[in-house]
């Protein structure tokens, strides 16, 4: 596909992606500029080495900086326009190493209206929060970023063996026990392990994504990014591999070790040798509308689905609402125990 300016082609006026419309559209005079569907064309997938360096991983792409809000973008070198499509600002600088291309994306669904209500549902659930809060749900108050994930799939084996005993019974009926040799292998695939790419956003917000979301993911393309802050792409895949390896190999081997002394009794001598195969991975952007604000000098960070509406992160508390609602707890209990006490008088 040929990249689309970031500019409208009628009056020159900057394009971002509306989700309600499932098109660009012209921050002026709103006309529309459909992208072509590749839902069913397969995003890419490499099969992980220690020699992997995701230097630029879009060969017909090259990444830009802005000079003012220091959002990272994508473009292809051929585009004579290279505004942000975050702010719209001209003044960028070529990325060199700092940022690179992720290979799959998941397009926002939710305006910011939308994930706004989202905001607000979730704070009227929280009966504990400060009443002032509610101020901050704003959409003025939301900003939608494209967080990079990565996400592998691995076969995990084990070779396991260990000392048991079996129970006999003979002829007269006394039971012995005979020691009894345990050994086996076991495998599974791992099909799906998310980890975030980017030392800009707190892991927290991968909760808000799930193999539902997962199936909507297509090859990148950069214009769905238009509107939108793009976090880079910083983290070092193999560190994080290797932290990930490492639990994965430690968390089978309990998995073994406990199916052992399940099945068989006085169990000793438990030797688990496990190994991580055919591990894949690819690099996807997912949508995520991003609330930070400032209560009582701490800072708080929300994230907000930008396909579903859901919401993760950390709230404040407002003790003075705490104390209130422990009391009207007590005082229905109070109530429940009298109208209790007068049926049974």
């Amino acid at each position: 596909m040929e990249n689309m300016s970031t500019k409208c082609k009628n009056c020159g006026s900057e394009l971002w992606y509306n989700p309600k419309r499932g098109c660009l559209v012209c921050k002026y005079c709103e006309s529309n500029y459909f992208l072509p569907t590749k839902k069913d064309d397969a995003v890419l997938v490499r099969q992980y080495s220690p020699a992997f360096h995701p230097n630029q991983l879009n060969q017909n792409l090259n990444a830009y900086r802005c000079d003012s809000c220091h959002n990272i973008y994508f473009m292809s070198s051929e585009e004579k326009s290279k505004k942000c499509p975050n702010c719209g600002n001209s003044s960028s600088s070529l990325v060199q190493d700092a940022g690179y291309c992720a290979d799959g994306i998941i397009p926002f669904k939710l305006t910011k209206e939308q994930a706004a209500e989202s905001f607000q549902k979730y704070l009227k659930a929280s009966p504990n929060i400060p009443s002032e809060l509610k101020k901050m749900a704003t959409n003025q108050k939301l900003t939608g970023v494209f967080i990079p994930i990565w996400n592998f799939s691995y076969n995990v084996s084990a070779n396991y063996s260990a000392n048991a005993v079996d129970l006999m019974k003979d002829s007269s009926g006394s039971f012995y026990t005979v020691p009894k040799p345990v050994f086996g292998d076991k495998a599974k695939r791992v099909a799906s392990l998310d980890q975030c790419a980017t030392t800009a956003e707190d892991d927290i917000f991968l909760d808000l994504f799930d193999e539902n979301d997962y199936a909507d993911i297509i090859p990148y393309i950069p214009e769905y990014t238009f509107g939108y802050k793009v976090d880079a792409i910083n983290k070092d895949i193999h560190s994080y591999y290797d932290a990930i390896s490492t639990k994965a190999e430690k968390d089978y081997e309990k998995e073994i070790t406990k199916m052992i002394l399940s099945k068989y009794k006085d169990v000793t001598a438990i030797e688990v040798d496990v190994d991580l195969t055919d591990v894949f991975f690819n690099f996807t952007y997912v949508p995520v509308y991003v609330n930070t604000f400032v209560y009582k000098g701490k800072t708080y960070k929300t994230y907000i689905s930008g396909t579903t509406g859901k919401v993760v992160g950390k709230k404040p508390k407002s003790m003075k609402r705490v104390f209130t609602n422990f009391l009207k707890i007590l005082g229905l209990g109070a109530v429940i125990a009298l109208i209790y006490y007068l049926i049974k008088k």
